[in-house]
């Protein structure tokens, strides 16, 4: 198994993107750490089939969180080798209706999670000289989302984020690397699905369907392995041809 022996964190696994992609990992061996905001139930019902597992609630957006869950994590690993940066929300509004607040909401969620869940995990890596930080973006963030400007920016920010990890990591054997997945059967996704602008994405998507969680889902497993070992500062897109780079 790919992973066997590594302990992951998955930053919002209790559904959705987050949820495969700890289940992936745990189905290749690895130890994984599932968080959640609100929900338990949720959560618990991701790992009924692990073998070896954490669960705690985190909140991204608060840094005596984080620090509360990586301290729990250490108790009980005494490590971290894999990151995923994974939670984050959206809240669709067009250009001149996105308020200050939402914006604030979206950019510390999204954004400045990701940035102080790895700023806090970061001197672990460093001290195993081992480390792989998986950042899961949006294709939004690399054309512009026409109804989520807010959204957009958050995750063209992940991105430069991903970039930076890489270079502050190289010289600790830290790699890092960002999956844009394109429309993809998610709560968030079926709903977009539904709309005009949904409708148009699909249209636009070459391969004429939305993607699942699963084909992300098997990106991140390959970039947390040592497959991908040469790899680091790259942006993988899971888009099904929507946008070419």
């Amino acid at each position: 198994m790919k992973l066997n022996g590594k302990i992951a964190l998955v930053s919002g696994s209790s559904r959705g993107i987050g949820k495969a992609i700890a289940m992936a990992f745990a189905k290749d061996g690895a130890s994984v750490i599932v968080t959640y905001k609100k929900n338990s139930d949720l959560a618990k019902k991701v790992v009924e089939n692990f073998n070896d597992f954490l669960i705690v609630k985190l909140d991204v957006s608060k840094r005596e969180s984080i620090k509360s869950v990586v301290k729990q994590i250490i108790k009980k690993y005494n490590r971290i080798d894999i990151l995923v940066n994974n939670a984050g929300i959206n809240k669709p509004a067009d250009f001149e209706n996105v308020t200050d607040r939402d914006w604030d909401l979206i950019m510390t969620t999204n954004l400045k999670g990701s940035f102080m869940l790895t700023q806090e995990i970061f001197p672990i890596m460093k001290k195993q000289n081992f480390g792989r930080i998986i950042n899961i973006s949006s294709v939004s963030g690399q054309y512009g989302g026409p109804r989520t400007v807010h959204y957009a920016v958050s995750k063209a920010g992940l991105i430069a984020l991903g970039h930076c990890f890489a270079r502050f990591g190289a010289p600790y054997n830290i790699t890092s690397n960002n999956i844009a997945p394109g429309l993809i059967t998610t709560e968030m996704g079926n709903k977009m699905i539904e709309t005009k602008l949904g409708k148009k994405i699909l249209s636009n998507t070459i391969l004429n369907r939305p993607g699942t969680t699963k084909e992300v889902a098997d990106m991140a497993v390959f970039l947390a392995s040592d497959d991908s070992s040469y790899i680091t500062g790259q942006t993988f897109n899971v888009n099904g041809g929507l946008l070419f780079s």
